[in-house]
């Protein structure tokens, strides 16, 4: 496996996004790669909000802020128990 590859993984936390996100650290992940999980969400509401990153782009935010209700609800994302239980096993198992 290729140390330090960073990998971008799309996510809509659909079955089918998780299904490839398995797959991904599958057959990818290796020891101190970095996986980012990127969320689009879709336009809708307060056009400020939506341009809130405009120029700066998103934060990233660490898998262990990921089960921080105030954290997820800053960023208005429902915690998804399936996904982080893939995340933190790959991040386990593979030291990714």
């Amino acid at each position: 496996m290729v140390k330090d590859r960073k990998v971008g993984i799309a996510m809509d936390f659909s079955k089918s996004s998780k299904s490839a996100l398995q797959w991904a650290i599958d057959n990818l992940a290796g020891k101190g790669n970095t996986f980012y999980i990127i969320h689009i969400k879709s336009l809708s509401g307060d056009e400020c909000r939506n341009k809130l990153w405009e120029t700066s782009g998103s934060p990233l935010i660490p898998l262990v802020e990921f089960r921080v209700p105030e954290v997820m609800a800053k960023y208005d994302l429902k915690t998804d128990i399936d996904m982080l239980d893939i995340l933190d096993t790959g991040a386990r198992q593979k030291e990714v």
